[in-house]
């Protein structure tokens, strides 16, 4: 039996996993605490303010004293321990807005780029409801759709469709953080562990096969690298 943390038992070739359920007095399902509203992490957070832009903003809010903390001009606010803090609302407020219009004209501040939702995680969507699951297993979906989406091109070993293969996998492993890459390998390898258990049948060894497919594999990935190496010479 293998266990999958916080995404059920997997028990033969049956899965057990949550229910798409939603927490009491929240808009979003449970277990999904790393899921698409994590939005700090990989291509979202390319997308944040930084650097110079950021600084325009420090400066200006600055120009004044914070009347909560008495932060003088020039200076961060301070929490009652002393502790850098975000700017009051009361210094905001006295600051005023930010003059966006002049800083974009003179160039120093530029429009944010678009943000396009990639296709993986639009299809991990889509495979939680459909099959009412949590993150990491709609997250398994997705990757394994996509390379069926491309077996051809995958078992012709084509360079550009192994790329968008990996590309998309990056996409996704990016958008989800450490935490949420964790719970997909954790998935995958049940599901994998799980079809081997199944191919292998009641009287067979799962991990002898394991051990026979990676050694063919290995294999011919060496025979098509000599093969290669052989035409490249000649």
């Amino acid at each position: 039996m293998l266990f999958a943390p916080g995404h059920g038992t997997v028990t033969g070739t049956v899965i057990v996993t949550a229910p798409h359920t939603t927490e009491p007095g929240k808009d979003r399902p449970m277990g999904t605490d790393n899921g698409p509203q994590n939005a700090t992490w990989g291509e979202w957070r390319r997308h944040l303010r930084s650097g110079p832009e950021l600084q325009l903003v420090r400066t200006w809010l600055r120009r004044v004293e914070c009347p909560t903390c008495k932060a003088v001009a020039g200076r961060a606010c301070r929490t009652s321990n002393g502790h850098p803090a975000d700017h009051h609302r009361a210094r905001r407020d006295a600051a005023g807005t930010p003059p966006y219009e002049q800083w974009k004209q003179h160039g120093l501040w530029a429009e944010p780029r678009p943000f396009a939702t990639p296709a993986v995680l639009k299809e991990a969507e889509k495979a939680r409801a459909d099959y009412n699951v949590d993150t990491a297993l709609g997250d398994a979906v997705a990757v394994v759709r996509t390379l069926l989406a491309d077996r051809l091109g995958m078992a012709l070993e084509d360079e550009a469709t192994m790329d968008r293969f990996d590309d998309a996998v990056r996409q996704l492993l990016q958008f989800r953080g450490p935490v949420g890459s964790a719970d997909l390998v954790t998935v995958l390898t049940s599901l994998l562990a799980t079809l081997l258990s199944t191919i292998a049948g009641p009287g067979g060894d799962p991990e002898v096969l394991l051990d026979s497919l990676l050694r063919t594999q290995i294999d011919r990935a060496r025979a098509l690298r000599a093969i290669q190496k052989d035409r490249s010479d000649g």
